[in-house]
């Protein structure tokens, strides 16, 4: 499936069962330090060989559209702390992205997310429901990707936070 964004909305892409990441593959990157597209088209292949299809997304009211990942805004915007912005444009990571074999997808209608789900379930998800969204962390994937755990997850407070998400979270922990 889709290593995609831990954003709540329908998507127009049918494979949901994938780890769910800040901004698809741009929590890789940005938990790395990696600024350039050709890091990014590495990091692409590196979710490629785990299993996963790299992504991005946009939705249907950002202009330009791949703008519409409030991860990346942020992210572009420095607004992350201690996380350099990238040197490409979304409209860029977006090409790269699809020229290293990744998926662009398109979210559609607003965000209405309740709750933040922070799984540490190792290999699990839970697919977006367009009736009852929620942000899902999977919090596990930072293993798969030997990602700095507390940075990560900073990183998805911070940005829930300053997107005016829900200040509610569950953790999901193995049995």
């Amino acid at each position: 499936g889709l290593m995609k964004c831990v954003d709540g909305r329908p998507s127009d892409h049918s494979a949901m069962d994938g780890p769910k990441a800040l901004g698809g593959v741009y929590s890789i990157a940005t938990n790395r330090g990696v600024t350039d597209i050709e890091g990014l088209k590495k990091i692409c292949e590196e979710v490629k060989k785990c299993g996963s299809v790299p992504s991005c997304h946009g939705d249907e009211h950002a202009h330009p559209a791949p703008m519409g990942c409030g991860f990346f805004k942020l992210w572009s915007q420095s607004k992350l702390e201690g996380i350099p912005a990238p040197q490409f444009d979304s409209e860029e990571g977006k090409a790269a992205i699809m020229e290293a074999g990744g998926v662009y997808e398109c979210l559609a209608g607003s965000h209405e997310e309740k709750v933040v789900y922070i799984n540490f379930v190792e290999g699990t998800t839970l697919a977006p429901n367009g009736d009852d969204q929620a942000f899902v962390v999977d919090a596990w994937m930072t293993g798969t990707y030997n990602l700095d755990v507390p940075k990560y997850l900073v990183a998805a407070a911070s940005t829930v936070e300053q997107l005016g998400g829900p200040l509610k979270a569950k953790l999901i922990v193995p049995n």
